[in-house]
């Protein structure tokens, strides 16, 4: 049980509180709370009252702040975010807010949503119905039978996209009898046929495509909340809009769903109509949400006006979004509890209820810094001396030993026995009179300027290389979804009430596409393979996704070619080197550093491949500096115990030369030949080291691309080293 809630069942008024809540007393006001209190509070009432709640807030901002502070009580919160709403007829929004959004909906589905967090305008905004959003829904189960077919159908509906192999959320494959359904960004189902039964269910890695664990059965959820209600063409008899009748008709109707959101959807719900009905639900600062809500329908107004300016039509999406009187009405229908820091009553007239179900407390925050760390042990001490229970969040294990360090040294006449010094961190401290609890969040307590410096720069250098910091006006642009257009600038909108940053881009025949700034993780700076200027795509065309087949084609080619090599080398016997010799131990005692274990690990994973009497082929990683050259040369070595040559093939010539070098340093004391051959030997040197590789007189070989001519042989290649090999293949 955590600490801080621990404490709370000796106190009257809190088990007041917890009898009231259970008996159904609503609405209560919690008062004199601060905002890591409010977190307090609602997870000890998640917790002692055994029911899940939903926490309202008024921004985004305190939302986060509130999902940070609740994750230290608990792993199982989840966040509902607002969705953006498309005031423009091509915005390109990231789709991470809507997989967020139904990931939320479906936990809630399974009964699976303990804890929470969402906006007031989140919860405004008109959605699908429940009931629409899982007519659909379907299990299945090892040794039923199935139709494929109709099982294909129901995740398109779902809101699936099929692709030959899954990459990402929302995708789903068939490859003879396998069906793979990723239903997370990691994460996939894998559905094995035999004939019309279900031969296993098990989970895979979208990574690796590699199955991990065995199921007994599957439930599939939307992996879209925009399921449809009725048939697209019984949507599109309802528009007036040629084109946009046309699109809708086949199939492109993503984009036009907030534009004819009620023709879509004639049932429409709120958010708050998903969740349990036993949810209690935490309103966080009521009058801030009453002005947050006012805030929003008054932006709104605007945005109505000016697209009536610009003579463009209003998305049907943007009107449907509640006011303060329906949020309330819906308020009266569930379980409330009021957080407030102040105690201000219940001063709204549409939300006046009896004075009696109010509790007040006083909580104060609590902060310490490095600048006020001497008066950390006097705070503690005389504390404990109140009789109060002192809690320090010190973030890690390594910080709790420092500040158990720090205490001894300077808290002598601390009382040890009322201290508890434990991990985690929240956004502030607190003191808690009612509940004689003082908690101090010093998890950074002793992290230096320097090291904050030096994460901030980091930080900095990494916000600096991202794609766009050296874009130009002109330059060329691809979109995920979009393809080849040409950005001309940056531009700051106003839509749905809310200014943005947008990247603009122009496609064929001037269209416009508009991409926040927070979804550039859709688009990447088109690296050309000619000098000439690339075709730009047609927005709206499929154009893009044939160019995108197209190449996945050749990448299918490229896969079944590979393949068939690996399939051959398996096939082939090959030569079997022998166990480690005296020399070899010698070699390696000669390091004159310590090894990782890393690297301990990796030589001896490769000695081992190439004691087998199958070709070794072994991809090895790692950063500048890990040590990745001790390994290939301990690898090269043991090929010229068993009088094998060695070639160790690099891009460039100044690598080659470094790495020369290096093999010739490390191997002095042992008779081993050494050459390298590039293009700054002469002609003659070249013919001669040709004619000694042939002859067996070289032992490794350190070169370029020149290594691959036609006039190199060698008298008994036994290990290619390739280094770097990505940078051989974008020379190509």
């Amino acid at each position: 049980m955590n600490e801080l809630i621990k404490v709370l069942p000796n106190y009257k008024k809190f088990n007041s509180y917890i009898e009231d809540v259970k008996k159904g007393v609503s609405p209560i006001m919690l008062s004199g709370l601060t905002d890591v209190g409010k977190v307090h509070f609602a997870y000890a009432t998640n917790f002692y009252v055994e029911k899940p709640i939903c926490i309202v807030t008024y921004n985004e901002m305190q939302a986060k702040k509130i999902l940070k502070d609740m994750q230290y009580f608990s792993e199982e919160v989840i966040y509902f975010p607002k969705r953006d709403i498309l005031s423009f007829d091509i915005l390109a929004e990231s789709k991470d807010t809507l997989y967020d959004r139904i990931e939320c909906l479906n936990r809630i589905r399974e009964k699976k949503a303990k804890v929470i967090v969402t906006t007031i305008e989140a919860v405004s905004q008109k959605m699908i119905s429940k009931d629409t959003l899982y007519r659909d829904v379907f299990t299945l189960n090892v040794g039923k039978n199935y139709s494929l077919e109709d099982i294909k159908e129901k995740l398109i509906h779902l809101g699936y996209e099929r692709l030959d192999m899954v990459e990402a959320k929302g995708q789903f494959s068939v490859r003879g009898g396998i069906l793979d359904i990723a239903t997370s960004e990691k994460h996939g189902t894998r559905i094995e046929f035999w004939g019309d039964e279900i031969d296993s269910i098990r989970t895979f890695d979208i990574a690796s495509q590699r199955s991990t664990e065995m199921q007994k059965q599957v439930t599939i959820y939307p992996c879209i909340e925009f399921v449809l209600e009725k048939e697209t063409e019984k949507v599109a008899e309802t528009i007036e809009n040629q084109e946009d009748r046309e699109l809708i008709k086949n199939g492109e109707y993503i984009n036009k769903i907030d534009k004819y959101f009620n023709n879509f959807y004639q049932k429409q719900e709120t958010f708050l109509d998903y969740i349990e009905k036993d949810t209690i639900l935490f309103i966080d600062e009521i009058g801030k949400i009453k002005a947050r809500i006012e805030n929003i329908l008054k932006d709104r107004e605007n945005l109505i006006k000016s697209l009536l300016e610009k003579k463009r039509d209003i998305p049907q999406s943007i009107k449907n979004i509640q006011n303060y009187i329906e949020f309330l009405e819906i308020l009266k229908k569930k379980q409330t509890i009021y957080l407030e820091k102040q105690d201000i009553g219940f001063v709204d007239k549409q939300s006046m209820h009896a004075k009696r179900n109010g509790y007040s407390f006083s909580y104060r925050e609590v902060n310490f810094f490095r600048s006020s760390m001497d008066l950390l042990p006097q705070e503690i001490q005389e504390s404990a001396e109140k009789g109060k229970r002192v809690i320090i969040l010190a973030g890690s294990e390594e910080n709790c030993s420092k500040i158990r360090e720090f205490l001894k040294q300077k808290g002598h006449g601390i009382l040890w026995q009322n201290l508890t010094i434990t991990v985690g961190a929240l956004s502030a401290g607190f003191e808690s009179y009612d509940f004689e609890l003082l908690v101090i969040s010093a998890e950074n307590i002793f992290t230096s300027t320097a090291t904050r410096s030096r994460i901030s720069n980091r930080a900095f250098k990494q916000g600096e290389t991202i794609v766009f910091a050296d874009l130009k006006v002109g330059d060329y642009v691809v979109h995920k979804t979009s393809g080849i257009g040409q950005f001309i600038g940056v531009n700051r909108l106003k839509a749905d009430g809310v200014i943005k940053d947008y990247i603009k881009i122009r496609y064929k025949d001037d269209d416009i596409l508009y991409v926040p700034t927070n979804a550039l993780d859709s688009i990447r700076k088109y690296i050309g393979t000619g000098e000439g200027t690339p075709k730009i795509n047609r927005l709206g065309s499929k154009e893009w996704e044939q160019t995108k087949s197209k190449v996945k084609s050749n990448l299918q080619e490229v896969a079944r070619e590979l393949i068939e090599l690996y399939a051959k080398r398996q096939k082939i016997t090959g030569f079997a080197f022998s166990k480690d010799t005296e020399w070899q131990k010698q070699f390696e005692d000669s390091f004159p550093y310590i090894e990782t274990d890393d690297q301990l690990r990796c030589i001896e994973e490769i000695k081992k491949d190439m004691e087998k009497d199958k070709p070794m082929d072994r991809l090895l990683c790692g950063d500048v500096g890990y040590g990745k050259t001790e390994v290939a040369i301990r690898g090269a070595f043991k090929a010229c115990m068993d009088q094998k040559q060695v070639a160790y093939l690099v891009p460039t010539t100044i690598l080659a030369n470094q790495q020369y070098e290096s093999f010739r340093e490390r191997m002095k004391e042992f008779p081993i030949r050494i050459e390298l051959l590039n293009r700054f030997r002469t002609k003659k040197e070249q013919e001669e080291i040709i004619r000694k590789l042939k002859l067996g007189e070289i032992d490794i070989i350190v070169g370029t691309h020149r290594l691959l001519s036609k006039d190199v042989e060698f008298k008994n290649l036994g290990l290619l080293i390739i280094d770097e090999e990505h940078r051989f293949r974008s020379k190509r």
